[in-house]
């Protein structure tokens, strides 16, 4: 998600409704060549807010057209759909459930944890997380460390690990 598409979004479209933009999710959608995105904002009351819109493009400038709006009080569930394999999609459950392929893998994680973490500062919900792996969706914060740094750090450390073991199983060291 580009910088300048979440300031313009923050800008012309939630700013003047009060709204505070936390996270962007862009949105693939084979069968058609538009662009969509999936966007949590927090209401000056406090309210959560799950919004999807439709990005239309005129030459330089987008303008965005709501699709639907859901209140995260109303998120039953979060389905990744398989933890163990590099996959970009997912299901919201409302009352109805909303099939989602993201633009990466990444990028639904880096959602999924902000939906989290509004979640557990406004709501404190009992949603339900399945089909995750849960070291990447918890929060990871430690002394003002960007969540997304923390996860490659975590990422480099086990690497190392594998390196280190197979070093000693083949009687080298790295």
């Amino acid at each position: 998600m580009t910088s300048i598409r979440k300031a313009t979004l923050q800008e012309n479209v939630f700013g003047p409704k009060g709204e505070r933009l936390i996270n962007v999710l862009p949105i693939q959608v084979s069968e058609e060549n538009e662009d969509y995105v999936l966007c949590i904002t927090v209401t000056r009351d406090k309210e959560v807010h799950i919004t999807f819109l439709k990005v239309l493009n005129h030459g330089l400038k987008e303008t965005f057209v709501t699709q639907e709006v859901w209140h995260l009080d109303d998120l039953t569930l979060v389905d990744g759909k398989d933890a163990t394999s590099d996959n970009p999609h997912l299901d919201l459950h409302f009352q109805a459930v909303y099939s989602w392929e993201a633009s990466s893998t990444a990028a639904k994680y880096a959602f999924v944890r902000s939906l989290r973490k509004v979640n557990n500062v406004y709501l404190q919900k009992d949603i339900q997380f399945l089909n995750f792996d849960d070291d990447y969706i918890k929060e990871m914060s430690f002394f003002g460390v960007p969540e997304d740094t923390m996860l490659v750090i975590q990422l480099c450390l086990q690497a190392f690990n594998c390196i280190c073991l197979l070093g000693s199983l083949l009687g080298t060291s790295p």
